[in-house]
Protein backbone atom coordinates (compact mmCIF):
# COMPACT_ATOMS: atom_id res chain seq x y z
CA UNK A 1 0.00 0.00 0.00
CA UNK A 2 1.30 3.43 -0.97
CA UNK A 3 1.02 5.82 1.98
CA UNK A 4 0.79 9.49 1.12
CA UNK A 5 2.54 11.95 3.43
CA UNK A 6 1.66 15.62 3.09
CA UNK A 7 4.18 18.39 3.54
CA UNK A 8 3.81 22.13 4.04
CA UNK A 9 5.17 24.35 1.31
CA UNK A 10 8.11 25.31 3.53
CA UNK A 11 9.20 21.73 4.24
CA UNK A 12 10.30 20.70 0.75
CA UNK A 13 12.84 22.37 -1.50
CA UNK A 14 11.47 23.01 -4.99
CA UNK A 15 14.32 21.06 -6.58
CA UNK A 16 13.03 17.82 -4.99
CA UNK A 17 9.61 18.00 -6.67
CA UNK A 18 9.42 15.40 -9.45
CA UNK A 19 5.69 15.18 -10.18
CA UNK A 20 2.59 17.33 -10.46
CA UNK A 21 -0.92 15.92 -9.97
CA UNK A 22 -4.00 17.99 -10.80
CA UNK A 23 -7.39 17.23 -9.26
CA UNK A 24 -9.56 18.86 -11.92
CA UNK A 25 -13.17 19.95 -11.97
CA UNK A 26 -15.36 21.01 -14.89
CA UNK A 27 -18.92 22.28 -14.54
CA UNK A 28 -19.17 20.90 -11.01
CA UNK A 29 -17.91 17.41 -11.85
CA UNK A 30 -14.52 15.77 -11.43
CA UNK A 31 -12.57 15.13 -14.61
CA UNK A 32 -10.61 11.87 -14.80
CA UNK A 33 -8.68 10.39 -17.70
CA UNK A 34 -7.79 6.94 -19.01
CA UNK A 35 -4.37 6.13 -20.42
CA UNK A 36 -4.39 4.22 -23.73
CA UNK A 37 -2.39 1.42 -22.11
CA UNK A 38 -4.81 0.92 -19.19
CA UNK A 39 -8.49 0.37 -18.42
CA UNK A 40 -8.37 2.34 -15.15
CA UNK A 41 -8.95 6.00 -14.32
CA UNK A 42 -6.70 8.68 -12.88
CA UNK A 43 -6.33 12.42 -12.48
CA UNK A 44 -4.12 14.32 -14.93
CA UNK A 45 -0.50 14.62 -13.92
CA UNK A 46 3.00 13.53 -14.73
CA UNK A 47 6.71 13.96 -14.37
CA UNK A 48 8.38 17.34 -14.28
CA UNK A 49 10.65 18.06 -17.23
CA UNK A 50 14.24 19.35 -16.65
CA UNK A 51 14.26 23.05 -15.89
CA UNK A 52 10.47 23.26 -15.78
CA UNK A 53 8.63 25.22 -13.09
CA UNK A 54 6.32 22.84 -11.21
CA UNK A 55 3.33 25.11 -11.93
CA UNK A 56 4.13 24.87 -15.65
CA UNK A 57 4.28 21.08 -15.26
CA UNK A 58 0.77 21.10 -13.86
CA UNK A 59 -0.57 23.38 -16.60
CA UNK A 60 1.12 21.34 -19.36
CA UNK A 61 -0.13 18.01 -18.05
CA UNK A 62 -3.63 19.38 -17.61
CA UNK A 63 -3.79 20.47 -21.25
CA UNK A 64 -2.10 17.35 -22.67
CA UNK A 65 -4.35 14.97 -20.75
CA UNK A 66 -7.71 16.79 -20.72
CA UNK A 67 -7.68 19.43 -23.46
CA UNK A 68 -8.27 22.21 -20.91
CA UNK A 69 -7.89 25.56 -22.69
CA UNK A 70 -8.42 27.73 -19.61
CA UNK A 71 -8.45 26.92 -15.91
CA UNK A 72 -8.14 28.52 -12.50
CA UNK A 73 -5.37 26.55 -10.81
CA UNK A 74 -3.99 26.66 -7.28
CA UNK A 75 -1.31 24.75 -5.43
CA UNK A 76 -2.86 22.78 -2.56
CA UNK A 77 0.04 20.90 -0.95
CA UNK A 78 3.26 19.04 -1.47
CA UNK A 79 3.18 15.30 -0.92
CA UNK A 80 5.51 12.31 -0.74
CA UNK A 81 4.95 8.69 -1.67
CA UNK A 82 8.46 7.70 -2.63
CA UNK A 83 9.44 10.88 -4.47
CA UNK A 84 8.01 14.32 -3.77
CA UNK A 85 5.25 15.88 -5.82
CA UNK A 86 2.97 18.89 -5.93
CA UNK A 87 -0.81 18.60 -5.68
CA UNK A 88 -2.94 21.16 -7.52
CA UNK A 89 -6.62 21.91 -7.86
CA UNK A 90 -7.94 23.19 -11.19
CA UNK A 91 -11.37 24.53 -12.00
CA UNK A 92 -11.52 24.24 -15.80
CA UNK A 93 -13.43 27.09 -17.42
CA UNK A 94 -12.89 26.19 -21.08
CA UNK A 95 -12.48 22.66 -22.40
CA UNK A 96 -11.42 21.74 -25.92
CA UNK A 97 -11.02 18.33 -27.56
CA UNK A 98 -8.39 15.88 -26.36
CA UNK A 99 -5.04 16.80 -27.95
CA UNK A 100 -3.77 14.25 -30.44
CA UNK A 101 -0.48 12.45 -30.09
CA UNK A 102 -0.55 11.96 -26.32
CA UNK A 103 -1.26 8.92 -24.16
CA UNK A 104 -4.84 9.70 -23.05
CA UNK A 105 -7.62 7.74 -24.74
CA UNK A 106 -10.71 9.27 -23.10
CA UNK A 107 -12.08 11.57 -20.43
CA UNK A 108 -14.68 10.87 -17.78
CA UNK A 109 -16.85 13.31 -15.80
CA UNK A 110 -18.06 12.01 -12.45
CA UNK A 111 -19.62 13.07 -9.17
CA UNK A 112 -17.46 10.73 -7.07
CA UNK A 113 -14.36 8.64 -7.66
CA UNK A 114 -14.93 5.39 -9.57
CA UNK A 115 -13.71 2.14 -8.05
CA UNK A 116 -11.32 1.17 -10.86
CA UNK A 117 -8.51 3.66 -10.22
CA UNK A 118 -4.98 3.39 -11.56
CA UNK A 119 -3.58 4.27 -8.14
CA UNK A 120 -6.22 2.98 -5.69
CA UNK A 121 -4.08 3.55 -2.58
CA UNK A 122 -2.82 7.01 -3.50
CA UNK A 123 -5.54 8.74 -5.49
CA UNK A 124 -8.37 8.73 -2.90
CA UNK A 125 -6.01 10.36 -0.40
CA UNK A 126 -5.06 13.13 -2.85
CA UNK A 127 -8.71 13.57 -3.79
CA UNK A 128 -9.84 13.96 -0.18
CA UNK A 129 -6.96 16.35 0.54
CA UNK A 130 -8.28 18.64 -2.19
CA UNK A 131 -11.88 18.27 -0.96
CA UNK A 132 -10.81 19.41 2.50
CA UNK A 133 -8.80 22.28 1.04
CA UNK A 134 -11.81 23.45 -0.99
CA UNK A 135 -13.95 23.50 2.12
CA UNK A 136 -11.35 25.67 3.85
CA UNK A 137 -11.60 28.31 1.13
CA UNK A 138 -15.06 29.42 2.26
CA UNK A 139 -15.41 31.36 5.50
CA UNK A 140 -11.74 32.27 5.65
CA UNK A 141 -10.89 34.22 8.74
CA UNK A 142 -13.04 32.24 11.19
CA UNK A 143 -11.27 31.63 14.49
CA UNK A 144 -11.19 28.09 15.87
CA UNK A 145 -10.04 26.77 19.23
CA UNK A 146 -7.03 24.46 19.05
CA UNK A 147 -7.18 21.08 20.83
CA UNK A 148 -4.40 18.59 21.51
CA UNK A 149 -4.60 14.89 20.66
CA UNK A 150 -6.51 14.18 23.89
CA UNK A 151 -9.14 16.79 23.01
CA UNK A 152 -7.90 19.22 25.62
CA UNK A 153 -8.02 22.92 24.86
CA UNK A 154 -4.53 24.32 24.35
CA UNK A 155 -5.46 27.96 24.90
CA UNK A 156 -4.42 28.72 21.33
CA UNK A 157 -6.54 29.57 18.31
CA UNK A 158 -6.17 29.04 14.57
CA UNK A 159 -7.66 30.87 11.63
CA UNK A 160 -9.66 29.01 8.99
CA UNK A 161 -7.75 28.59 5.75
CA UNK A 162 -4.33 28.39 7.41
CA UNK A 163 -2.38 25.09 7.46
CA UNK A 164 -3.08 22.98 10.56
CA UNK A 165 0.17 21.73 12.11
CA UNK A 166 0.43 18.00 12.92
CA UNK A 167 -0.85 17.33 16.43
CA UNK A 168 -3.30 20.24 16.42
CA UNK A 169 -7.04 19.68 16.05
CA UNK A 170 -10.22 21.75 15.77
CA UNK A 171 -13.84 20.78 16.40
CA UNK A 172 -16.29 19.81 13.63
CA UNK A 173 -19.99 19.09 14.13
CA UNK A 174 -22.62 17.29 12.04
CA UNK A 175 -26.30 17.92 12.74
CA UNK A 176 -28.91 15.49 11.40
CA UNK A 177 -32.51 16.70 11.78
CA UNK A 178 -35.36 14.15 11.75
CA UNK A 179 -39.08 14.90 11.83
CA UNK A 180 -41.88 12.75 13.28
CA UNK A 181 -42.44 11.09 9.89
CA UNK A 182 -38.87 9.72 9.93
CA UNK A 183 -37.61 12.12 7.26
CA UNK A 184 -34.23 13.81 7.53
CA UNK A 185 -33.33 17.28 6.31
CA UNK A 186 -30.72 17.23 3.56
CA UNK A 187 -29.15 20.07 1.61
CA UNK A 188 -27.19 19.94 -1.64
CA UNK A 189 -23.67 21.35 -1.60
CA UNK A 190 -22.62 24.20 -3.85
CA UNK A 191 -20.61 23.21 -6.97
CA UNK A 192 -17.70 25.37 -5.74
CA UNK A 193 -17.23 23.41 -2.50
CA UNK A 194 -15.61 20.08 -1.80
CA UNK A 195 -17.92 17.17 -2.63
CA UNK A 196 -19.73 19.43 -5.12
CA UNK A 197 -23.46 18.93 -5.77
CA UNK A 198 -23.70 16.09 -3.25
CA UNK A 199 -26.39 15.80 -0.59
CA UNK A 200 -25.44 16.23 3.08
CA UNK A 201 -26.66 16.88 6.57
CA UNK A 202 -25.80 20.29 8.02
CA UNK A 203 -22.34 20.62 9.50
CA UNK A 204 -19.25 22.73 9.93
CA UNK A 205 -16.50 23.85 12.26
CA UNK A 206 -17.09 25.17 15.76
CA UNK A 207 -16.05 28.78 16.27
CA UNK A 208 -13.71 29.79 19.07
CA UNK A 209 -15.50 29.64 22.39
CA UNK A 210 -18.33 27.38 21.18
CA UNK A 211 -19.14 24.00 22.64
CA UNK A 212 -20.28 21.17 20.37
CA UNK A 213 -24.04 21.60 20.85
CA UNK A 214 -23.92 25.37 20.40
CA UNK A 215 -21.96 24.95 17.18
CA UNK A 216 -24.44 22.39 15.81
CA UNK A 217 -27.44 24.67 16.46
CA UNK A 218 -25.63 27.67 14.93
CA UNK A 219 -24.58 25.78 11.79
CA UNK A 220 -28.18 24.73 11.10
CA UNK A 221 -29.43 28.28 11.64
CA UNK A 222 -26.76 29.79 9.38
CA UNK A 223 -27.05 27.26 6.56
CA UNK A 224 -30.81 26.69 6.53
CA UNK A 225 -32.43 29.48 8.54
CA UNK A 226 -34.06 26.88 10.80
CA UNK A 227 -33.86 27.25 14.57
CA UNK A 228 -33.28 24.04 16.48
CA UNK A 229 -34.09 23.70 20.17
CA UNK A 230 -30.94 22.53 21.98
CA UNK A 231 -33.01 20.22 24.19
CA UNK A 232 -34.05 18.31 21.04
CA UNK A 233 -30.44 17.40 20.35
CA UNK A 234 -28.97 14.00 21.16
CA UNK A 235 -25.23 13.33 20.96
CA UNK A 236 -24.69 10.15 18.92
CA UNK A 237 -20.96 9.62 18.39
CA UNK A 238 -17.55 11.23 18.03
CA UNK A 239 -14.42 10.31 16.11
CA UNK A 240 -11.02 11.81 15.36
CA UNK A 241 -9.70 12.45 11.89
CA UNK A 242 -6.34 13.82 10.75
CA UNK A 243 -6.96 17.40 11.90
CA UNK A 244 -10.28 17.46 13.78
CA UNK A 245 -12.51 15.92 16.40
CA UNK A 246 -15.92 15.29 14.82
CA UNK A 247 -19.17 15.16 16.81
CA UNK A 248 -22.38 13.82 15.29
CA UNK A 249 -25.76 15.01 16.61
CA UNK A 250 -29.36 14.01 15.97
CA UNK A 251 -32.14 16.56 16.46
CA UNK A 252 -35.68 15.20 16.50
CA UNK A 253 -37.72 18.22 15.55
CA UNK A 254 -40.28 19.22 12.94
CA UNK A 255 -39.03 21.32 10.02
CA UNK A 256 -40.65 23.13 7.12
CA UNK A 257 -38.85 22.74 3.80
CA UNK A 258 -40.57 25.88 2.57
CA UNK A 259 -38.85 27.85 5.33
CA UNK A 260 -35.33 26.65 4.45
CA UNK A 261 -33.13 29.52 3.32
CA UNK A 262 -30.33 28.42 1.01
CA UNK A 263 -26.95 30.03 1.66
CA UNK A 264 -25.19 31.36 -1.44
CA UNK A 265 -21.89 29.60 -2.01
CA UNK A 266 -22.86 26.83 0.43
CA UNK A 267 -26.13 25.16 -0.60
CA UNK A 268 -28.29 24.97 -3.72
CA UNK A 269 -31.30 22.83 -2.73
CA UNK A 270 -33.05 21.16 0.21
CA UNK A 271 -35.10 18.02 0.58
CA UNK A 272 -36.58 15.64 3.13
CA UNK A 273 -35.47 12.00 2.81
CA UNK A 274 -36.24 8.75 4.62
CA UNK A 275 -33.52 6.38 5.79
CA UNK A 276 -34.13 4.23 2.74
CA UNK A 277 -33.80 7.21 0.42
CA UNK A 278 -30.62 8.33 2.16
CA UNK A 279 -29.12 4.86 1.81
CA UNK A 280 -29.99 4.91 -1.91
CA UNK A 281 -28.18 8.25 -2.24
CA UNK A 282 -25.20 6.72 -0.44
CA UNK A 283 -25.10 3.72 -2.75
CA UNK A 284 -25.28 5.98 -5.84
CA UNK A 285 -22.42 8.17 -4.51
CA UNK A 286 -24.77 11.15 -4.28
CA UNK A 287 -24.32 11.60 -0.52
CA UNK A 288 -21.18 13.01 1.08
CA UNK A 289 -19.11 9.92 2.04
CA UNK A 290 -19.35 10.21 5.82
CA UNK A 291 -17.02 7.70 7.50
CA UNK A 292 -19.55 7.30 10.33
CA UNK A 293 -22.55 6.67 8.05
CA UNK A 294 -23.24 3.02 8.93
CA UNK A 295 -22.60 3.44 12.64
CA UNK A 296 -24.82 6.51 12.90
CA UNK A 297 -27.90 4.83 11.47
CA UNK A 298 -27.31 1.73 13.58
CA UNK A 299 -27.16 3.85 16.75
CA UNK A 300 -30.33 5.83 16.11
Amino acid sequence: MQEVRYCTLSQVDDSRLKYAVVIAQYEGKWLLVRNRARDTWESPGGRREPGEDIHDTARRELWEETGALAAEMELVSYYQVEDFGALFFARITQLGPLPEGFEIAERRFCQALPHNLTYPDMHPSLFHKVQGWLNMQTGKGELWDVFDGERRLTGRQMRRGEPIPPGDYHLVVYAWTENAAGQFLLTRRSPIKGFPNMWECTGGSALAGEDSLTAAVREVREETGLVLAPENGRFILSYRREDAFCDVWLFRQEFDLGAVKLLEGETTAARAATREEIRALWERDELVPYPYFQTFFEKI
